[in-house]
């Protein structure tokens, strides 16, 4: 489980407040943070935080009464033998382990409860926080582990707890919840129509907040904002309020097209959600100058310097995110800074003239005839999305560019370039693929991705994750068990 997972799994499952993982190492700096390569190594730290994690968070299961209720469904002091630490052991575990216990495992932690009764001398209610906490540092709760193929289904299907896990953890970023997993135990979503189903359930519920915030915020970057810093000497409007009122106006956004009917061919030109702390950067701004991805604050901020905007980053920011086309620097070039040696922050105040030297270079022009006209038609766009007509040095600021055969004033001149893109369809598929399955499409995966990305040819997101979740790289694998 990813950092976000873990914190949403122990709070549905315990109902705590406690936040663990916020506390261990970060992994996953490139890509999503749940692909396979990035969970495959786990640190000596991580697992020792684990350990940690577990103590704590029993004991604070256990002190609270409403918390302790969950795990208690039966008194374990009242009566002979072990038979309700059993019946607990079975219900949390199946919980915890997002699947039910073999007869084997409920037999060994039942073993462990009786030693911490006799060897440990602990009260039954002792002896059950400590079998919770065992359980808590066990793979099967830390990791997602497939078992592999049901063969009485299909060579390559996954058990109805296993597709339950994957679609949670897709639109959950936690456990199954009661309904999801009396449709795994009645084997319903083997079938397409009920996976259906229940993405539309699973989307009209507020857990899904996880969905866009984790899956947007990895994809297209704005959980960053965060720790994104601006030199508020030159950008007096930035402060903490308008940076958390950025992120706040990014994930409502996307909550429009996760939750709602708005269809993905509305990405680059949909209205801002309003927010009246960001009302100081938008005060100037002309008549429908603003709307879609490209002209939210977060997205102008986080493609920019501390100190000034970067065309360069800005371009390259919506190819690799938005189309799914990264651009790497030419191969032993020296690249020239825009600011002039020894002359500090803020020293670049025509960004575009700055920019016409790396266009001498033939090595470097290649790659700025693509990347200069999109990035210098957001020039009136500030390093914190403030509208502006002119640089620091009284300039005039000009976003006009040519694109190939289109010709513009400025971004809303190129926009319409932009939205007639079919890669601007084809790399969200690729995208929530990646999410989904948690590795990249390849191999045999790329039919299968194909024929997700023109099925849903940009309609709305749910019909994506629809197309996803009914895929058979979704319901099936082959091989061996594999943890997640």
């Amino acid at each position: 489980m990813t950092a976000s997972e873990y914190n949403n799994t122990v709070a549905h499952l315990l109902g705590t407040r406690l936040r663990p993982a916020d506390g261990f190492p970060a992994f996953g700096a490139k890509g999503f943070d749940a692909s396979v390569s990035a969970l495959s190594n786990l640190s000596q730290v991580l697992v020792q935080g684990y350990y940690d994690a577990a103590r704590k968070l029993a004991e604070d299961a256990f002190s609270n009464e409403a918390q302790r209720a969950k795990i208690l469904v039966c008194d374990p002091a009242q009566g002979a033998g072990d038979g309700c630490a059993r019946e607990i052991i079975e219900r949390f575990g199946l919980r915890a382990f997002r699947r039910p216990l073999e007869a084997a495992e409920v037999e060994r932690y039942a073993a462990q409860y009786a030693d911490a009764l006799s060897t440990l001398e602990m009260s039954p209610v002792q002896a059950v926080q400590h079998v919770v906490r065992t359980l808590l540092t066990s793979p099967h709760f830390l990791l997602r582990v497939e078992a592999g193929p049901d063969s009485e289904r299909s060579p390559g299907a996954l058990n109805g707890y296993e597709i339950a896990s994957r679609l949670s953890y897709l639109l959950w970023s936690s456990l199954p919840d009661d309904e999801l997993f009396d449709a795994a135990e009645g084997d319903r979503l083997a079938t397409e129509d009920e996976l259906r189903e229940q993405v539309d359930r699973m989307l009209d519920d507020p857990k899904t907040a996880a969905f866009f915030q984790n899956f947007f915020g990895q994809w297209l970057g704005t959980r960053t904002l965060p720790s994104h810093n601006v030199d508020a000497s030159l950008f007096p409007l930035w402060n903490d309020e308008v940076k958390g009122a950025m992120l706040d106006q990014a994930n409502a956004y996307f909550a429009e097209f996760t939750t709602g009917e708005r269809p993905w061919s509305e990405f680059l030109t949909a209205p801002h959600p309003a927010n009246p702390l960001l009302e100081p950067l938008t005060a100037r701004d002309p008549e429908g100058v603003r709307g879609g991805f490209l002209t939210l604050p977060a997205f102008l901020t986080l493609s920019s310097r501390a100190d000034r905007t970067s065309p360069t980053s800005r371009a390259k920011t919506i190819l690799a995110q938005l189309f799914c086309v990264p651009l790497a620097p030419p191969a032993n070039v020296d690249i020239p800074e825009l600011d002039a040696p020894g002359t500090g922050s803020g020293a670049v105040d025509n960004v575009r003239a700055k920019l016409e030297k790396h266009r001498e270079s033939p090595d470097c022009a290649s790659c700025h005839d693509v990347l200069d006209p999109i990035g210098l038609s957001l020039e009136n766009f500030d390093a914190i999305g403030a509208y502006r007509t002119e640089y620091p040095n009284g300039d005039p600021i000009d976003a006009t560019g040519k694109l190939e055969d289109t010709e513009f004033q400025d971004f809303s001149g190129l926009m319409p370039k932009l939205q007639a893109d079919p890669q601007l369809g084809v790399c969200p598929s690729e995208q929530l693929f990646t999410y989904a399955l948690r590795r990249r499409p390849a191999g045999a995966d790329m039919s299968t991705f194909r024929e997700i990305a023109a099925r849903w040819d940009s309609g709305t997101l749910a019909d994506l994750v629809k197309h996803v979740v009914t895929s058979d790289a979704f319901r099936l694998r082959g091989g061996k068990g594999e943890a997640r």
